[in-house]
């Protein structure tokens, strides 16, 4: 919900932005006379939600304005960080060395 306050006065402050296009997500992206790229995201202000094209667009590495003609085979997970559906490696580590004591 502040994330969505905060986009909108952004809005409300930037007059020079130009509209550039929409993801499949629903995040906007803008860009302004003088160059400047940004994004104005749908919900939650998550990176993991802009797609490949538009990160690389996002980033100056291609100045091709990205068309969603296709679907994504995959579709998007959030982070799971933090969560009980994280990702824990398996931690069955061999100890290959033993400790040091001044008594050896």
């Amino acid at each position: 919900m502040l994330s969505k306050i905060c986009n909108a006065i952004k809005r409300l402050l930037r007059r020079e932005d130009k509209f550039v296009g929409r993801d499949e997500n629903g995040n906007s992206y803008y860009e302004s006379s003088k160059g400047k790229r940004w994004i104005m995201y749908s919900s939650v202000s998550e990176s993991t939600t802009v797609p490949p094209e538009w990160h690389i667009w996002l980033h100056y590495t291609d100045n091709v304005v990205p068309v969603n003609n296709k679907k994504r085979k995959v579709k998007h997970t959030p982070n799971l960080t933090g969560t009980k559906d994280a990702y824990y490696p398996n931690q069955k580590v061999k100890n290959y060395y033993k400790s040091w004591s001044p008594d050896n």
